[in-house]
């Protein structure tokens, strides 16, 4: 928890690291600052933008996934519209009077070009390291949106966790009388 001292938080913010109080420079105090905003940016409505900036097989894999680990949750039987309105992907904004997908709907089930518009600083990026750094090979395994998928959120999800969880042990374990695998 940084703290600051003489009622100006610029040169004079510390922040406690593990061997001691640090002061902190004029960047990480402004991001301190940024952070601390408790409004929610991804859940503002996006202008111009409907349901065909969205990736509609993402949704659709999302919502099969939804469905197979509730199927009597009364959210199955919605529209897609509806099914979005209530995962707070899809708002009103009263004032402006604007109805559309959120800032959350098109990172989490966007397509790439749409979601490059909306937050152009946006970068997926996994990368698999060598074991042994030999000066020559960066990566060994890396995805990026590359054009060949979505580049959002659950799409990267879905790309990368299989490779992050590829070689966990898996435990046996017995649910009645069948082994679980997925534990």
């Amino acid at each position: 928890m940084p703290v600051h001292l003489h009622g100006n938080p610029f040169g004079n913010t510390y922040r406690r690291l593990h061997d001691g109080d640090r002061r902190c420079d004029d960047e990480t105090v402004r991001r301190l600052i940024a952070e601390q905003v408790h409004d929610s940016r991804d859940l503002r409505v996006l202008k111009g933008f409907d349901l065909n900036d969205l990736a509609l097989d993402s949704l659709q894999a999302y919502r099969r996934h939804f469905t197979n680990l509730k199927p009597d949750h009364p959210w199955t039987l919605l529209d897609d519209r509806d099914f979005l309105r209530v995962n707070g992907c899809w708002r009103m904004d009263r004032e402006a009077g604007d109805d559309g997908p959120t800032l959350a709907a098109l990172l989490m089930f966007g397509e790439g070009q749409a979601i490059l518009e909306a937050a152009p600083l946006l970068f997926l990026d996994y990368q698999e390291l060598p074991a042994f750094d030999d000066g020559e090979t960066r990566w060994i395994d890396r995805i990026i949106p590359d054009g060949t998928w979505s580049g959002n959120l659950y799409d990267f999800y879905r790309k990368v966790a299989p490779r992050l969880m590829a070689d966990l042990k898996t435990p046996f374990v017995l649910k009645g009388d069948t082994r679980q695998d997925d534990t």
